[in-house]
């Protein structure tokens, strides 16, 4: 199994700077939307972090820097972009958390994704769109897989298109790693990660099997309930009920029987 993410929206702002308020609303739909992509492992989740925080500092969904003149000059008539009509350059601006540029490209994600970003370019500012685009972009040049190498300049390179923003991008991967090293392996109370999905099931599977009821809200967040919840498992397999889920409750959720079959 590979190594959950056990950082918290609050560790998460303070490894990359930027204000607790804005991961706290966005962050779970990152995490939601890397999960769907199969990004949700540990390396993963700091590639997608270092990344945000290299691209846009506010952890927010933003435009591009510049403006219509700008954007005009940059990227009108553009055909490796797609932009063959008259205005793309500016229609078809960066937006999101990683940027898309282009007509070309607005169209892909667009059809990819079941969403009008052609017809609707200002989409991409959305954070559901905007995690969306993200997550599928990791997942399209198999960046997950890459992290998990640790091919972190090769990351950079196929987000940027070269070096550009190495120095912090390197500076966030470190601090993510050192964050999530200093918590050890277990999940506990206050992670948003896609882990505590699966650990959810697992526990819904063991109430169910053993007539214990459990109550805790579906989604990413490991909050009060789910710990009550990991520590009825936890007294019952005969572990320190800790309320927190290291490798020895891992093992043991896991090798639990699943739920009854019709009698």
């Amino acid at each position: 199994m590979a190594r959950a993410f056990n950082l918290t929206p609050a560790e998460i702002a303070e490894a990359l700077g930027v204000p607790v308020a804005n991961v706290k609303r966005h962050w779970p739909k990152i995490a939601a939307a890397s999960a769907a992509d199969g990004l949700s492992d540990r390396a993963s989740m700091i590639a997608i972090l270092a990344t945000i925080g290299t691209e846009v500092g506010s952890f927010n969904p933003i435009n591009e820097s510049g403006g219509p003149q700008y954007f005009t000059r940059m990227y009108e008539g553009r055909t490796d972009l797609g932009n063959t009509k008259p205005g793309d350059g500016a229609r078809y601006h960066g937006r999101g958390f990683i940027q898309i540029t282009g007509r070309a490209n607005y169209r892909d994600y667009g059809r990819k994704l079941g969403v009008a970003l052609e017809e609707q370019p200002e989409l991409a500012l959305s954070p559901d769109v905007a995690a969306r685009v993200l997550a599928r972009y990791f997942k399209d040049r198999g960046l997950g897989a890459a992290a998990r190498r640790g091919q972190w300049k090769h990351i950079r390179k196929r987000v940027n298109g070269g070096l550009n923003g190495w120095p912090r991008f390197n500076g966030l991967v470190r601090k993510l790693k050192q964050a999530s090293d200093a918590k050890g392996i277990a999940l506990a109370e206050g992670v948003s990660s896609p882990d505590v999905v699966r650990l959810k099931r697992l526990l819904t599977v063991w109430g169910q099997r053993n007539a214990v009821p459990l109550q805790f809200a579906a989604g990413l967040n490991f909050g009060p309930e789910t710990r009550k919840a990991v520590k009825a498992f936890q007294r019952a397999n005969g572990i320190q009920p800790t309320g927190k889920v290291g490798k020895k409750t891992w093992k043991a959720l896991e090798a639990a029987p699943g739920p009854p079959g019709p009698t």
